[in-house]
């Protein structure tokens, strides 16, 4: 995915407005991931005292599972990220700690790529719900309690508690 500033960094615009669909070919990437191919992202691009700053949204589809439910389902995710663009290659290659996503302008194009699915192995979120109110399923008899009712009965008691019950009645 190549993005191509050779006329924002020629001109005196101020910022550079992006909005590309793209697709990711890696399928070990993609069925790590189980992501869909088609991969959104939006932006823009600022000049701010000499250097350009990258401003963005990525939002990605992939199947995932309901963590109540257990359902299949299609998540879409958005993540916001910020990324500094330069010239050449960052000084210091040691400092890795920095949160700072750097990008290297190479012939007046950028290739987030990579950089973009690093964001999407880290947006992804570790458990899900198919929907906010999920009711999961029955612990009993495991009915989907989204499109079914449960025959258990309310008052099931522990065997272990089953004497307990006994006092209750004096």
């Amino acid at each position: 995915m190549l993005i191509r500033l050779n006329k924002f960094l020629s001109s005196d615009q101020i910022s550079l407005k992006i909005d590309k669909n793209f697709t990711i070919d890696d399928e070990a990437f993609l069925s790590d991931t189980h992501l869909h191919k088609n991969i959104n992202f939006k932006g823009e691009a600022f000049k701010v005292d000499g250097s350009i700053l990258l401003n963005g949204i990525i939002k990605y589809t992939f199947s995932d599972q309901c963590a109540r439910c257990l359902t299949h389902f299609d998540n879409t995710i958005e993540t916001e990220f910020k990324a500094v663009l330069s010239d050449c290659p960052k000084e210091n290659e040691k400092d890795n700690e920095s949160d700072e996503i750097q990008l290297k302008i190479t012939d007046g194009c950028i290739d987030p790529e990579e950089d973009i699915k690093q964001m999407i192995y880290l947006s992804m979120p570790m458990k899900s719900l198919c929907k906010p109110d999920c009711k999961g399923i029955c612990p009993n008899c495991g009915v989907n309690l989204n499109y079914e009712e449960c025959k258990c009965k309310d008052n099931l008691i522990d065997p272990r508690f089953e004497k307990l019950k006994d006092l209750l009645n004096d």
